[in-house]
């Protein structure tokens, strides 16, 4: 006869409990679900253990509800419905190449799969911006942190503790930085604002400094290719970093540019139906969130017509 092993047993039930918790963070329970929900506490008393337990965790990283957060006067939005923040043990193993901490208290992910403001938290003391769309792994020791980019753009103040980042192939190590990852395509696209990266290529560390932009290829392999890299004036970084508080620096864009950075934060989409305003350079400092006072913007600066219909704003000529 074979019987369950009570660590077996533990990590299921310690996965159904995560399961429920991210389940009814994410949107409301439908009925069933919520009879089902009822059914699994009800079946072993364990359970709501562990129920209580992960909803504790869960809510711990959160960390907009920490005291440092409520500290910060940072702008943020808080879209309850949309937030997306899972956790699992499959974490560390996509983590086993960043030189693994001997032991890990912290690992857990942090997505956002739809159209929203950036999200700032507090992880370990280093303060985290996710943006629309992007996601990454999180794990940690006493001494040790490491980030994973799994997509989008991440931004990172690391202020505690040296930090271990992984994108693709590109490996970085860090104390006291100030930057931002961001996979597109092909290539990583590195914005080092302050401090110094350790690049780890081949067994070999090659000291990045800021302020400076990197361009590297993302590929299969075991490293990453620098392409290109350009230094950064102080106006040019201030521009790149305003995304992390919900706004848009536009200087002398293309409306074509500015209307896909648009269109990453919100369910209403702008199009041009006139090839003429494409190329057409706008300016000035927009709230990501505030579509329609851009496209009003739009109107008077380009000296076009917008027309509103069902989830689209038009601008035409």
């Amino acid at each position: 006869m074979l019987y369950s092993s009570p660590v077996a047993d533990g990590k299921t039930r310690q996965t159904d409990a995560t399961h429920w918790v991210a389940l009814a963070d994410a949107r409301d329970l439908s009925p069933s679900e919520q009879q089902d929900l009822a059914a699994w506490l009800n079946a072993d008393a364990r359970n709501l253990g562990a129920y209580v337990q992960a909803k504790s965790v869960y809510q711990a990283l959160n960390y907009r509800t920490t005291a440092q957060n409520e500290r910060s006067t940072a702008h943020r939005s808080t879209p309850a419905t949309t937030r997306r923040l899972f956790m699992g043990s499959a974490v560390a193993a996509g983590l086993v190449g960043l030189c693994m901490p001997e032991k890990m208290h912290d690992h857990f992910v942090m997505r956002h799969r739809g159209r929203q403001a950036p999200q700032q938290y507090v992880w370990n003391g280093n303060r985290v911006t996710v943006d629309a769309r992007s996601g990454a792994y999180f794990s940690s020791s006493k001494t040790k942190n490491i980030m994973q980019v799994a997509d989008g753009r991440i931004g990172m103040e690391i202020r505690r503790n040296q930090t271990w980042i992984s994108a693709g192939a590109l490996k970085l190590a860090g104390k006291n930085a100030n930057f931002d990852i961001k996979l597109q395509g092909q290539t990583i696209i590195l914005s080092l604002y302050a401090g110094t990266m350790n690049w780890l290529r081949e067994a070999q560390h090659h000291a990045i400094t800021s302020p400076q932009v990197f361009h590297f290829s993302k590929t299969k392999s075991d490293s990453s290719e620098l392409i290109k890299s350009h230094p950064l004036t102080r106006d040019a970084s201030l521009v790149q970093q305003a995304w992390r508080n919900g706004q848009i620096i536009l200087n002398n864009s293309t409306l074509q540019v500015a209307v896909e950075e648009f269109n990453q934060y919100s369910d209403t989409q702008c199009l041009i139906s006139s090839n003429s305003l494409n190329q057409r350079k706008i300016s000035g400092s927009f709230d990501l969130l505030k579509i329609k006072d851009f496209a009003q913007a739009v109107s008077f600066l380009l000296g076009c017509k917008t027309k509103y219909e069902k989830g689209k704003i038009v601008f035409y000529v």
